[in-house]
C-alpha cells in the first residue's frame, strides 16, 4: 500500500529538523551523547503487569561521564490502552571532572491514547508522571512532574515500521537546598523510527535533543537514542 500523505509529511518534517540540528554549529554548552536503553512488561495476573527498565548513558563527549539508571514497577492497566504505574528508580550518575551522585527516586505515572488510527491502534499517546527524587548524603526531596507526548504513524497502511515522534517537558514542584530550582527543569524532544528486530521486540533509533534550562545560558545536548522494547 502506498504511504499516506501524513506519513510523508511528518518524514519530511523529522528530516527537516534534524538536518537543522546538524547545521546549526555546536556552543561550548553543547554536548554530544549517547543513551541505549532496554524497556521489558509483561503480565503477572489478570490486569497486573511488570515493568522493567535500563538505561546507560555515555555523556560529556560521548565517554567523558556516564549515567545508569535502573527503574522497575508494577502497574495495572485501567482501559483500553491505558494503564497506572507505580515503581523505583536507582540513578547513579559519575560526570567528567565532577562529584559522583546516587539517587533514588519513587516515581508513579497514568498512561493513555487520547486519539487513535482509524483501525483502532495508537496514534498519539500521552502519559504523566511524577517523581520523588533523593539523593544520598543530600537533604530534602525534590518533586518533579513530567508530561510526555508520543506520536506514531506507520510508514504505509499496515505496515510494522514507524515514525516516531515524542516530546517531553520536565517541571520541578518544589526547591531544595542541594540546588534544584522550582519551575521548568528541562525539555526533551526525539525524533526517530521504530520497526520490529524479533517477534516480541521493537527497536527505536533517533535524535533526541535535551535542553536543560538554567538560570544563564541553558545546555542543549545532543543525543543518539535507542531503546529496544521487549514483550516478556
Amino acid at each position: 500500500m502506498r504511504s499516506s500523505p501524513l506519513a510523508h509529511a511528518v518524514l519530511a518534517a523529522l528530516t527537516g529538523a534534524i538536518g537543522l540540528v546538524a547545521a546549526t554549529p555546536a556552543r561550548a554548552e553543547d554536548d554530544a551523547q549517547a543513551w541505549a536503553a532496554v524497556i521489558a512488561s509483561g503480565p503477572v495476573r489478570g490486569d497486573l503487569f511488570l515493568w522493567l527498565e535500563g538505561q546507560a548513558r555515555a555523556t560529556d563527549e560521548v565517554g567523558g561521564g556516564s549515567q545508569l539508571i535502573l527503574r522497575p514497577a508494577i502497574g495495572a492497566r485501567i482501559g483500553r490502552d491505558a494503564h497506572a504505574v507505580a515503581g523505583y528508580a536507582f540513578v547513579r550518575t559519575d560526570p567528567a571532572g565532577g562529584t559522583l551522585s546516587r539517587e533514588h527516586r519513587p516515581w508513579q505515572q497514568v498512561q493513555f491514547a487520547p486519539v487513535r488510527h482509524r483501525d483502532g491502534t495508537p496514534l498519539l499517546i500521552s502519559r504523566t508522571r511524577l517523581e520523588q527524587r533523593m539523593v544520598e548524603g543530600r537533604d530534602g526531596t525534590s518533586w518533579r512532574l513530567r508530561q510526555f507526548v508520543r506520536l506514531q504513524l506507520p510508514v504505509r497502511g499496515g505496515s510494522p515500521v514507524q515514525l516516531v515522534g515524542t516530546t517531553e517537558g520536565f517541571v520541578n514542584l518544589n526547591a531544595t537546598r542541594w540546588g534544584v530550582r522550582d519551575g521548568v527543569d528541562q525539555w526533551r524532544t526525539f525524533v526517530g523510527v521504530g520497526f520490529p528486530v524479533l517477534p516480541r521486540a521493537r527497536l527505536e533509533p533517533g535524535y533526541l535533543n535535551q535542553r536543560i534550562v538554567r538560570t544563564g545560558e541553558d545546555r542543549v545536548n545532543h543525543v543518539l537514542s535507542a531503546t529496544l522494547f521487549v514483550r516478556l
